[in-house]
């Protein structure tokens, strides 16, 4: 018998020990913050979590889950889950980087070639070291969420050469190298929460913005915007985080529980985003905005940016930068 085999038999019979019980009254009550609809894959994968971890718990632990960002913002939640007061929260890794720097690595624009090699490394070497560093700062990593490549939405004009890029005030990820890169392209780059971002776009705060089409569809973003153009720029992956406080409160063998449903809610949840992103790209088109592919040649301009900033981005990434960012770009030839 393998050692992978022995491993998936004594899951199983943990399972099995929790379905021979009587369903229980939940003895742990937890709170979920998921920032975004509760239509979007995340709520929905939200929703199943709570589910799974509900039936494999027999009912002990139940997840509260709130969307929209009806806790606060990301960046208060994640103060909040390392002081043990929400207990989980959802969030985009680059949201994170001010806790963890390395986190950065996972946003740098034109790194990842597709999504399942960016979810190999994550479920991988690399997402475990990621995991440790997270650890460190009070936070247990649950699950690693797709959200899909990003592209730019604005209302000035669509994006077909790199001076079309010029002046945009476009809305961006709170991190380093998000600024640095559209600076590089001569936008005008504002880092904001995306609570806040609808109104920003509806009140010419910022006339841009670049997510994925369910977020931008969700969002409602497309009655605020005219332009979307398929720049698939970054693949920013979603961080299921759950606060080490609150770990620490369940028994070892509910821990374990917990860690399985989510590892089974990510799986439901990658799979669901995948078809949310190609179903709304008609939606979005018959609501009226203006799509268009970006020509090949001028991606190729915007990865030879993106590849200058890298060097200023990989001092703020701790002193295994370089390695772990080496690491990838191999990972991804």
């Amino acid at each position: 018998m393998t050692r992978k085999s022995f491993a998936l038999i004594v899951i199983v019979v943990f399972m099995l020990s929790f379905n021979a019980v009587a369903v229980e009254a939940a003895k742990y009550t937890f709170k979920f913050a998921n920032p975004v609809s509760k239509d979007h894959s995340w709520g929905r994968a939200a929703e199943e979590f709570k589910k799974m971890t509900a039936e494999i718990t027999n009912g002990q632990v139940e997840i509260q889950v709130y969307h929209s960002g009806a806790l606060g913002k990301i960046r208060e939640c994640l103060e909040m889950a390392k002081a043990g007061t929400v207990d989980f929260v959802l969030s985009g890794t680059g949201h994170v980087t001010r806790h963890v720097p390395e986190l950065g690595i996972t946003v740098l624009p034109y790194l990842w070639k597709d999504t399942e090699t960016m979810f190999q490394a994550l479920d991988g070497p690399f997402g475990q070291y990621l995991g440790q560093r997270l650890s460190e700062k009070g936070f247990e990593v649950v699950g690693w969420w797709d959200n899909g490549f990003r592209h730019v939405s604005n209302n000035v004009r669509p994006i077909n050469q790199l001076a079309d890029m010029k002046g945009l005030k476009i809305r961006c990820l709170p991190a380093k190298v998000h600024v640095s890169f559209f600076k590089a392209l001569g936008a005008a780059p504002t880092p904001m929460g995306w609570t806040e971002l609808y109104q920003a776009l509806q009140q010419g705060v910022v006339d841009a913005q670049e997510n994925p089409p369910a977020m931008v569809y969700l969002g409602k973003l497309h009655e605020v915007q005219k332009y979307y153009s398929l720049t698939a720029h970054v693949n920013e992956p979603g961080n299921v985080l759950m606060s080490k406080i609150s770990m620490n409160r369940l028994p070892e063998e509910l821990q374990l529980a917990v860690k399985i449903a989510a590892q089974k809610a990510s799986i439901w949840q990658r799979a669901v985003n995948a078809k949310d992103n190609q179903a709304v790209m008609k939606k979005l088109a018959a609501a009226g905005l203006k799509i268009n592919d970006v020509p090949e040649a001028t991606k190729a301009e915007f990865r030879k940016i993106a590849q200058k900033v890298y060097p200023s981005a990989i001092k703020g990434f701790g002193p295994k930068g370089q390695e772990l960012v080496d690491m990838l770009i191999f990972f991804n030839k």
